[in-house]
């Protein structure tokens, strides 16, 4: 698949389904990262061009439907809008504590990993699945960001995750700013505002200011990066509500495969993590279906689960011209331990080759769309013992 980076030229907004009309006091909200679905729709307009610049929907529709797209991903990009670094959102199993008293530049880095249950415990989850938590217990508020790792530390989190001491600017960022614009209505005979009748935009604004310790501050390019076969051209096309304009170009930077240690690790303990760097659609909530009878000559088992609260998307169906279902998705983060059962260490190697950096979501169509692009992290496959507080 080829890199397309999408850079934002105005503030995107990715309308959060919440209705929305240019009438005083309306508000338009957006999330806080696009869906696949949105960034996918981009690429399958552009695709579907005449060579005058129109999208002929009724014999275009089929056959754009059938491109596959992977992402979005967020992206830094230099000076001249090359990729310099991929980030992702940060695994549900790392955990970061703030030290007492309170450090800007460093943090306590902890895993949450599964728990063997106690004799005598009782809990709610569902397919005897283990607790996911911390050993030791650890009364400190946990930081809510960066929200986004750079590429380099999240694989080195995958292959030997490590409890430290860290500064969390060097592990990323929250990614794209929130910008708010104060709008008026415009009257169109007289081209004059219209009294009392002020609406507000809130976009994403794909910059931030890098803040890490020993540096000095400095303002950094944001954009989107999706991976796709389709056959589409650079340069400037809307994306998103409002029709904010965007500059598609190609690059030739690409995320590597899995890694040797990694893979030579997952093989030799037939365990790993399976780790969500797009939102999945699973037909059984928060459980993977797909990715776990996907291996010919592996048998897959879910030990346990760190799901965050499940996001909710919908959107607009083209070809039957309606709203398309309210779904319910396991969030980008989410981290799946899995339990490997093989005489084949061969196979074992085939499937985590297959199954780095492809979408596993249980519908084909949310595959091609992107929903559920993830990779794979280490795990010894044993429950570890959970530290009672006396």
């Amino acid at each position: 698949m080829h890199t397309w980076i999408i850079e934002p030229r105005d503030p995107l907004i990715a309308r959060d389904g919440r209705p929305f009309q240019a009438t005083p006091g309306a508000r338009a909200r957006t999330l806080t990262f696009p869906f696949p679905s949105t960034t996918t729709g981009g690429v399958r307009a552009r695709a579907g061009l005449d060579a005058n610049g129109v999208f002929d929907r009724e014999t275009m529709l089929a056959t754009v439907k059938q491109i596959a797209v992977a992402g979005p991903l967020l992206v830094e990009m230099d000076d001249t809008g090359a990729l310099e670094r991929w980030l992702v959102p940060a695994p549900a199993d790392a955990l970061l504590l703030p030290l007492d008293p309170p450090q800007p530049h460093a943090a306590d880095l902890r895993r949450l990993v599964p728990l063997a249950t106690p004799a005598a415990a009782v809990t709610n989850l569902p397919g005897g699945l283990f607790l996911v938590g911390q050993r030791q217990p650890d009364p400190r508020k946990p930081r809510r960001e960066p929200r986004y790792w750079y590429w380099d530390c999240f694989v080195a989190w995958l292959a030997d995750p490590k409890e430290e001491r860290v500064d969390p600017a060097a592990l990323g960022h929250n990614g794209p700013m929130l910008e708010q614009r104060t709008h008026v209505c415009v009257q169109s005979d007289e081209q004059t505002a219209k009294e009392g009748a002020l609406f507000q935009t809130r976009g994403l604004e794909f910059t931030f200011v890098s803040q890490q310790k020993g540096k000095p501050a400095q303002r950094r390019r944001l954009g989107l990066a999706v991976m796709t076969d389709a056959a589409i051209k650079p340069g400037i096309a809307p994306l998103g509500s409002e029709r904010r304009l965007m500059c598609w170009r190609q690059s030739q930077a690409a995320l590597p495969p899995c890694p040797q240690g990694l893979r030579d690790r997952i093989v030799k303990d037939k365990a790993c993590r399976l780790v969500l760097l797009t939102p999945a659609l699973f037909d059984e909530g928060y459980r993977p279906g797909r990715v776990l009878t996907a291996g010919q000559d592996v048998t897959i088992d879910v030990q346990a689960a760190a799901v965050p609260r499940p996001q909710v998307v919908s959107g607009w169906d083209m070809e039957r011209l309606q709203p398309k279902p309210t779904r319910r998705l396991a969030p980008a983060g989410s981290v799946y331990f899995l339990k490997l059962t093989s005489d084949d260490d061969a196979a074992v190697a085939r499937w985590a080759d297959k199954l780095w950096l492809s979408c596993i979501s249980d519908d084909t169509e949310a595959r091609r769309d992107g929903f559920g692009l993830a990779v794979l992290g280490a795990w010894s496959g044993t429950p570890e013992t959970m530290e009672m507080k006396s």
